[in-house]
């Protein structure tokens, strides 16, 4: 009797099938997705290595070439070679390269004599005599070039230390080298640790030593895995082949590291010796995590489908039985679903997995990015509203300018928009108030002319070229201008309402100023003046006056009011050769005698107030305004530390040059006098 085979049903064969298609599929989605991401995660590591790379090259050659430009000012100055040559005490000039290399900011700092025999060097101080002149960083200096490259200290072979190092020749042009100036920066961990926080990479340096093998001097990654890498798979020929000019394009093989359980690609660098010789490198190395996160969370989303696949499969087969083509539906429809990328049933936003965290943390993030944005509207609208108050006006004769003058009394609507709410005082061209603009609702200040000034048309054309030449001037340090305009005969201009105290009161409250405290003012000044005359435009009336210092400590310069271009046409300036404005005080020789002005005359006055901070006095002082010009065209200023002993040196010698008779022998710019300033400690 012939036994019937059984057959497998229909449920069994349509699981097995529909199993056997989910599995397929998605496994071979997830295979082809695998080598795409792959190669895609590949290109972007190696363009970043690429951008990398040649970012480290570009800082490296940057500090370099800083460290180069002040070794080039150095070696030529007579008196440091003298110290480094011809001290006869090696502790001497040992000290004496020390200091420079703590002044330059360098590692080691090495001299040798014209036959390139060590004078002096930091690193091994009592080591004097070595004869370096075959070294092709010495060799080179010693002909006359300047000389850069690698510099290995290979001295403990279990700590090697490499350096970048920069050989100057010691003399002067036209002139055989005395000798070589050596200075050097080191390729350690903490260069590297800046140069990775720079630039988002990990980096490791390398020396290869005397039998090609790498050694790690210096790495933002564990030591010992970086070293593996570079000893499997480093191939210093191709790396000789670098160059250091097409570093985004050059293709060099790459470096992979596994470091606790993460891969890592890296990109190596050469370092050369002066020579051109390869004395090592360094590594940019970046995680392959980050580039194929997007690859993983695909992954998992597949493996995740061919599980529910594979489920659905089994549950349709066994549970509906003869209905099993509904379930076959319902898989292909949940298949064809996951195909698709629609993964948001699976994804609950609301819950507590990874997307509802993700939805959690975006919201934290919008909150945080719109309290930001917040902060900064209302310091936006503070930094609007705030605004300095005119004080230094008080001080400007108001009796005898406010006679004659129609005073604007507190309340009164002035040109149908201000409402003026009190008066701030007066110079000798009209009279200064406190106003809100209405149609704005800001606080103003309001200069009118005096109508007895408005009748002489130079003055009334002077008062015109205020506005035109301070709306000119945009900046943080100067009082801005806003508008000019006539009501009645009566001409107006608006400005900028500042809230502060004058320099002149500040000074007669609190007598001689702090050394930080006259630094600080006077870069400010010199940084309003370098704004203005970047415009052609002379100040002419610099004074303590017209500067007002704010309660944050910012400084502001004000009243141009008899201010004119530099380069006015001949025959068009209001203040023609032979007329002089402004405050006897502070003006220069060449502006009491009535001549043509440059920036220089400004910075006459800047000495000026630089003087009267230090010392709480003018530096003249006279009976008379002739005898006070006499004053100013003859003698020479009082030393200000005859006054405050506490002032630098230096910054005695800087004001008195501010303030010398010729314009030849002053500071020829504001940018000159601030760097000045800077540069006192």
């Amino acid at each position: 009797m012939t036994v019937p085979r059984r057959s497998v049903g229909l449920a069994a064969r349509i699981f097995v099938s529909s199993a056997l298609v989910v599995v397929a599929v998605l496994l071979t989605s997830l295979g082809l997705t695998s080598v795409q991401a792959r190669r895609t995660a590949d290109a972007a590591i190696g363009s970043a290595l690429r951008r990398s790379r040649a970012a480290v090259a570009r800082q490296l050659r940057e500090r370099a070439d800083g460290l180069a430009a002040v070794s080039a000012v150095s070696a030529g100055v007579p008196r440091l070679q003298e110290r480094l040559l011809s001290e006869p005490a090696l502790a001497t000039r040992v000290r004496q390269a020390a200091e420079y290399r703590d002044l330059v900011g360098a590692a080691i700092v090495l001299v040798t004599d014209a036959a390139g025999r060590v004078r002096a060097r930091t690193d091994y101080p009592m080591e004097a005599g070595e004869d370096l002149s075959r070294v092709a960083l010495i060799a080179k200096a010693l002909s006359g070039e300047r000389a850069r490259g690698g510099l290995i200290d290979d001295r403990d072979p279990d700590d090697m230390r490499f350096f970048f190092a920069l050989a100057t020749p010691l003399g002067f042009e036209r002139t055989p080298p005395r000798g070589v100036l050596v200075t050097a920066f080191a390729l350690d961990d903490s260069l590297a640790a800046a140069l990775a926080a720079s630039m988002g990479a990990d980096l490791a340096f390398f020396i290869l030593d005397r039998t090609g093998r790498p050694f790690v001097v210096a790495s933002t990654l564990p030591r010992d895995p970086v070293a593996v890498a570079l000893t499997s798979r480093l191939d210093a020929r191709r790396l000789d082949q670098v160059s250091i000019d097409d570093l985004e394009r050059e293709a060099v093989d790459t470096l992979t590291a596994n470091i606790n359980g993460k891969e890592f690609t890296g990109l190596p660098l050469p370092i050369r010796s002066a020579a051109g010789a390869l004395f090592g490198g360094v590594v940019a190395f970046q995680p392959r995590s980050a580039e194929l996160a997007t690859f993983h969370a695909l992954r998992n989303m597949i493996w995740a489908a061919l599980g529910l696949g594979i489920v659905l499969a089994l549950v349709s087969a066994f549970v509906l039985g003869r209905q099993i083509a509904r379930p076959v539906q319902r898989l292909a429809a949940a298949t064809k679903q996951v195909q698709d990328g629609d993964y948001s049933v699976e994804i609950p936003v609301g819950g507590h997995d990874e997307v509802g965290a993700l939805a959690r943390a975006f919201r934290g993030l919008v909150e945080d990015l719109r309290e930001k944005q917040n902060l900064v509207d209302y310091m936006m609208a503070s930094s609007g509203a705030v605004t300095l108050r005119l004080e230094a006006e008080r001080a400007q004769l108001p009796d005898r300018a406010a006679a004659g003058t129609a005073k604007l009394e507190p309340g009164v609507v002035f040109a149908g928009r201000y409402e003026i709410k009190e008066m701030l005082g007066a110079g000798g061209m009209g009279v200064v108030y406190r106003a809100i603009d209405r149609e704005l609702g800001e606080p103003v200040a309001i200069k009118t002319l005096r109508p007895g000034v408005a009748a002489d048309d130079a003055t009334l054309e002077r008062f015109k070229q205020e506005i035109r030449l301070a709306r000119r001037i945009t900046h943080r340090n100067v009082v801005r201008t806003y508008d000019l305009g006539e009501v009645n005969g009566t001409y107006y201009l608006t400005m900028e309402y500042v809230e502060g105290t004058s320099l002149k009161q500040l000074i007669q409250s609190r007598g001689k100023l702090p050394v930080p405290v006259t630094l600080t003012i006077g870069k400010q000044l010199c940084r309003a003046l370098e704004v203005a005359h970047e415009q052609g435009v002379i100040h002419r009336d610099i004074k303590p006056h017209n500067i007002v210092v704010e309660p944050n400590g910012f400084l502001k310069v004000m009243d141009f009011g008899i201010a004119r271009l530099a380069q006015a046409p001949q025959g068009t300036g209001l203040t023609e050769a032979g007329t002089a404005l402004g405050t006897p005080d502070y003006m220069s020789p060449e502006q009491l005698m009535g001549e043509e002005l440059d920036a220089r005359s400004d910075l006459y006055a800047a000495g000026v107030v630089l003087y009267e901070c230090l010392t709480g006095r003018v530096p003249f002082e006279a009976d008379s305004v002739y005898a006070l010009v006499a004053k100013h065209l003859e003698e020479a200023p009082a030393d200000p530390r005859g006054y405050h002993r506490d002032v630098p040196d230096q910054l005695a010698q800087l004001v008195l040059k501010a303030m010398a008779k010729q314009p030849a022998d002053r500071f020829q710019s504001a940018v000159a006098l601030h760097d000045a300033l800077a540069a006192i400690e």
